[in-house]
């Protein structure tokens, strides 16, 4: 019954494993899906999905899921702009055993405290963020090392910009460059042409002319080499160093195809800023006062659009995480009825095993008794045929393994003796002291001790002589030795 007790326990925990192990593909799937609704720039189904895993991963207690389901719903928080939610989420991330072992996870969490800071112009705690994820970059290796450091050049420069310290934005952007010369130019050339451009603006707002014209050709190089099909910041770029030369119309051509090139992919945000940024030339230049009228018409109406659409997507977002809450709420008591209801099974499972355990012990303990008894009134029996001085006598000789002993039980049971020869005439004397022994009811306990070997010496002794005589395996060795003798 323990066996199977235990058989029962070990089947329960090897569903409970089955069951883990779905449940953790099912999270693993939901995370990849979330990934390339990101890429696609489907921002609330990202959000939905990541919301689904990690509700799905509280529930299995899949203690990596919820670090990097997490961390996946952080990134989206802060990127629709609610900033103060993501910082919560990333709290809770720190409460995991992964994040705890996992470096590349506290990374991550930096980062993105130091990316929440920044919107929020919290600007010195978003440095330290920034710094701090550097000393853990130092221990990753391999992709993950040149990815994180990528965008913590990238994240210190935009700080730095919004300070407008130029000479560490200078520095952190140089040190993307320097960053990517792992990769093949063709394998990073986005990349690559983001960091060009941006060195060329940079140049070019410190009087540069003529480094910031040769960045901003090796962006335009990289775009015609590898056919890039979209050019947010390039020509803007150009447009924004012509008008520091004071070539204005050269500047404003510039300007106009920038504005070309992102109505041409779709971007309306680039498109938004692009409307300010010839309203603000045409008007600051006195070019063409009707364009900056017109431009700066643009700009606001779509800046009213993405702002209704924005707060669309906030709204959603926010009703999003307003479920999660409820769904963690649910979570959290499901989980303590389901605990309550295990603890239950376990108590009832306890008391049945220990109430038969109680009965069994008492059964075993009553044929122990039946047995003892079986041998008194045995012994009881063969004393009056005997006479009990003999007995007692043969019973010593037999506990201190004495050679008369065989001698003796041979004078008092010739006809036991006589059978077991008629069987095996070649049967050796120790087989015949072993036989004699069970003729008394010695136990296999009994006859182990007073014969100095083990007791599973014994039984082997037993099994030979059960082939030897043709024993029948159901029956009793001690009882058939008896009955031996009344045939006899």
């Amino acid at each position: 019954m323990t066996r199977q007790f235990l058989l029962f326990i070990f089947f329960l925990l090897t569903l409970k494993t089955f069951a883990d192990d779905n449940k953790k593909q099912e999270i693993d799937s939901l995370l990849a899906k979330s990934i390339e609704f990101a890429n696609r720039g489907n921002l609330v189904t990202y959000l939905e999905t990541t919301i689904k895993a990690l509700n799905l991963a509280n529930a299995a207690n899949y203690d990596e899921g919820k670090a990097k389901s997490g961390c996946y719903l952080a990134e989206g928080l802060v990127t629709v702009g609610l900033f103060k939610e993501g910082l919560k989420q990333l709290d809770r991330i720190e409460t995991t055993d992964y994040y705890k072992k996992e470096i590349f996870m506290q990374s991550e969490v930096l980062r993105l405290r130091g990316r929440a800071y920044g919107h929020l112009n919290l600007n010195q705690q978003a440095l330290r963020a920034f710094r701090l994820q550097q000393g853990l970059i130092k221990k990753l290796t391999g992709e993950q090392q040149v990815k994180s450091y990528q965008f913590n050049y990238e994240n210190l420069s935009s700080i730095f910009q919004n300070l407008e310290q130029l000479d560490s934005v200078q520095k952190y952007t140089e040190l993307q460059l320097e960053n990517l010369k792992v990769f093949e130019e063709k394998d990073a050339a986005k990349r690559y042409q983001v960091v060009y451009d941006n060195l060329g603006r940079l140049y070019a707002a410190r009087g540069d002319f003529a480094k910031a014209q040769q960045y901003l050709d090796k962006s335009l190089d990289l775009i015609k080499k590898y056919k890039i099909p979209i050019v947010l910041n390039t020509y803007g770029a150009l447009g924004f160093l012509e008008k520091k030369r004071g070539n204005l119309k050269k500047a404003a051509a510039y300007y106009e195809e920038s504005l070309a090139s992102k109505r041409a992919v779709g971007s309306r945000i680039g498109m938004k800023n692009s409307y300010q940024e010839l309203a603000d030339f045409y008007r600051t230049t006195g070019l063409d006062k009707a364009k900056a009228d017109h431009y700066g018409m643009a700009f606001t109406l779509l800046s009213d659009s993405l702002e209704r659409e924005n707060r669309q997507v906030v709204d959603q977002v926010l009703s999003l995480i307003l479920n999660l809450k409820d769904q963690e709420s649910d979570t959290k008591v499901s989980k303590s009825v389901t605990i309550s209801l295990i603890i239950l099974a376990v108590l009832i499972v306890a008391i049945v095993f220990f109430v038969w355990r109680v009965w069994h012990n008492r059964k075993l303990l009553g044929q122990k008794e039946e047995a003892l008894q079986e041998t008194e009134t045995l012994n009881k029996e063969l004393t009056e045929q005997i006479g009990e001085n003999k007995f007692n006598n043969l019973i010593d000789l037999a506990k201190s393994n004495n050679p008369e002993f065989l001698t003796l039980f041979a004078e008092l049971y010739p006809q036991f003796i006589q059978a077991l020869k008629i069987l095996d005439p070649n049967i050796r004397t120790t087989e015949l002291e072993f036989c004699a022994m069970a003729f008394l009811n010695f136990s296999t306990k009994n006859i182990a001790e007073y014969t100095f070997v083990t007791i599973r010496a014994v039984q082997v002794r037993k099994n030979r002589l059960r082939k030897k005589l043709e024993i029948p395996s159901d029956a009793d060795f001690n009882t058939w030795m008896r009955g031996l003798a009344e045939k006899g």
